[in-house]
C-alpha cells in the first residue's frame, strides 16, 4: 500500500491475517451485465442469463483497518486497487479500479482471504480479494497486489470508459437511444427470482407446491417478497427465511396449489428497506446493465 499514507506498507498474507481480527460477512457478488440476455432490443456484450452472480460467506479484515494501519494523508480522495489478473488482450488497459476514500473506509468494504469457511478457490480471486458488498462485481478485484492512496480522482479505463450508465435519475434511456452523460456504475438494485421453478415446467392439478426464490439489493434489506398469478392485478405475501445480513440472498417460500390446468404466467416482486421496489416495465441502457425489473416465469398445470 502506498500512495497518500503516512506509512508505505508491504504485507505478506500471512501478515494480513493477524492485522486484526478476522470478521465475516455474507454478500452477494453479481456482474453488472447479469440477465443481458433479456434485454429488448438487444444491447452488445455477452448475452447472460440470470446466473452471473453468487453469494457467498466472506472473511477477511476491513480494508479501514489496512488504511489506518498505513495512515491516509489529507488529502486522499480515492483509493485504486490492482490485481494479478491481465487485460483480455495484450495491449489492453490494465484491469484497475478505484473507490471513493469515504466508501474505502467504510468498514464494510473488506479485503478476503476466505470464501464459505476455506481459502478463496483461484477463480475466486486467490490468494486475496476486494469485496465491496452491495456493489457490482467489477469493483471486486482479484488477485489484489497494489493499493494506492491518490489525491485526485482515478481517471483508468475501467472507470473512465467502461462499466458506465447513464447519468440521470432512473439510469436509462429509451430503448434504441444514446444518453447524454454517463457515469461510473455503482450499487446493485433491488432484484427477486423464482429458483424453484423454470420455464416450461409443468405443475400437478390440486396439488400443493412450494414455491421457492431469493431476492437482494444493493445493502437495504429486503423487507417483504409478493407473488402474483394473475399478470400483477393481486399478490400473495411469502414468507421470508433468516435474514444472513443485508448485503445476502434472502430466501421466500410460498405455499401454492394450483386448482385448475393451463398456462401459468408467475411474478415475483421484491420490496426493500427504504421502500425501494422492483418496477413492472423493464429499464433499458446502451450496456445491457442493472436489469431489475419484475421477472415472470411461465409454466403450465395438467
Amino acid at each position: 500500500m502506498g500512495g497518500k499514507v503516512n506509512t508505505p506498507l508491504t504485507l505478506t498474507l500471512d501478515e494480513l491475517k493477524t492485522l486484526a481480527t478476522p470478521v465475516e460477512l455474507v454478500a452477494v457478488n453479481q456482474c453488472s451485465g447479469n440477465s443481458r440476455g433479456y434485454f429488448s432490443p438487444r444491447t452488445h456484450g455477452g448475452q447472460l442469463g440470470h446466473g452471473a452472480m453468487g453469494n457467498a460467506r466472506w472473511t477477511g479484515v476491513p480494508l479501514r483497518t489496512v488504511l489506518d494501519r498505513a495512515g491516509v494523508q489529507a488529502g486522499a480522495v480515492q483509493v485504486s486497487f490492482n490485481g494479478l489478473d491481465q487485460p483480455p488482450l495484450g495491449d489492453g488497459p490494465d484491469i484497475v479500479k478505484a473507490l471513493a476514500i469515504d466508501h474505502a473506509r467504510d468498514g464494510e468494504v473488506m479485503l478476503a482471504w476466505g470464501m464459505n469457511g476455506a481459502d478463496l478457490p483461484m477463480l475466486n480471486g486467490y490468494p486475496l480479494r476486494l469485496i465491496v458488498p452491495g456493489y457490482f462485481g467489477t469493483y471486486w478485484v482479484k488477485h489484489v497486489t497494489d493499493i494506492l492512496v491518490l489525491d485526485r480522482p482515478f481517471e483508468g479505463y475501467w472507470l473512465g470508459t467502461g462499466y458506465r450508465i447513464p447519468d440521470n435519475a432512473c439510469e436509462c434511456v429509451p430503448p434504441g437511444t444514446e444518453p447524454d452523460k454517463l457515469k461510473p456504475i455503482g450499487r446493485f438494485k433491488i432484484r427477486s427470482f423464482l429458483t424453484s421453478l423454470s420455464d416450461g415446467a409443468t405443475l400437478p392439478a390440486g396439488r400443493e407446491t412450494v414455491l421457492r426464490g431469493i431476492a437482494f439489493d444493493g445493502g437495504q434489506g429486503i423487507t417483504s417478497v409478493t407473488v402474483s398469478m394473475d399478470g400483477g392485478q393481486t399478490w400473495r405475501e411469502t414468507r421470508l427465511g433468516a435474514s444472513l445480513g443485508k448485503y445476502s440472498f434472502r430466501e421466500w417460500t410460498l405455499p401454492f396449489k394450483p386448482e385448475r390446468p393451463g398456462p401459468l404466467a408467475i411474478q415475483v416482486r421484491a420490496k426493500g428497506g427504504t421502500g425501494e421496489i422492483q418496477p413492472l416495465q423493464a429499464s433499458w441502457s446502451p450496456a445491457g446493465y442493472q436489469r431489475n425489473v419484475v421477472e415472470t416465469t411461465r409454466v403450465t398445470v395438467i
